[in-house]
């Protein structure tokens, strides 16, 4: 399937059967990444969202096909305006990061320099206009990467004691985790 029929198919109503329907044309048809990439910044916001649910089916079931385009994934995390794909976007980076992640992506997050996606959590997790599914994707990838750079355990921890007043519900819960989650990690002497 061709860039151009990608976005065709994107832009038809889905309703409910979303995930139906684009696990079909994933399962289907030999998508380009490169494709779903660019396709995740479209103007239309359902378009652009559908893309980067797309990108996350295929880095979740398809690993050994999606591990290559991690890279260009990170250099674009700080273009992502959109909310619904920037929530995807987040999730991809947590679930790379995450102690449990498919061996094809612990062996990419090993060579991975992460200090800019740093920044860019960060970014998101205190602003304001950014949805709470995609700051607490944020908060559990710097929680996952707070071994590797020891500064984000006290920068995290203080940013999330300035949040959980403000955030949702939804946003303390994880919290509580990422804190749990942050005791377990044993400061370098």
């Amino acid at each position: 399937m061709n860039k151009e029929e990608l976005i065709a198919r994107l832009s038809t109503s889905m309703e409910f059967q979303m995930v139906t329907n684009l696990t079909g044309i994933i399962e289907s048809n030999d998508l380009k990444i490169t494709d779903l990439l660019d396709i995740s910044f479209h103007r239309k916001k359902e378009v652009a969202f559908r893309a980067a649910w797309m990108l996350e089916y295929l880095m979740t079931h398809k690993p050994d096909l999606f591990v290559g385009y991690i890279p260009e994934l990170i250099s674009l995390l700080a273009k992502q305006k959109n909310p619904s794909a920037m929530r995807h976007y987040a999730k991809i980076i947590a679930l790379l990061t995450d102690r449990k992640a498919h061996h094809v992506y612990k062996d990419k997050a090993v060579t991975t320099d992460f200090e800019p996606v740093i920044d860019i959590l960060f970014t998101w997790l205190v602003d304001t206009e950014v949805l709470v599914a995609t700051k607490v994707h944020c908060m559990q990838t710097l929680a996952n990467l707070a071994p590797r750079y020891d500064w984000i355990k006290d920068e995290l921890l203080e940013t999330i004691d300035y949040l959980v007043d403000i955030e949702s519900v939804a946003f303390f819960g994880r919290a509580k985790q990422i804190r749990k989650q942050l005791k377990k990690i044993r400061q370098k002497v």
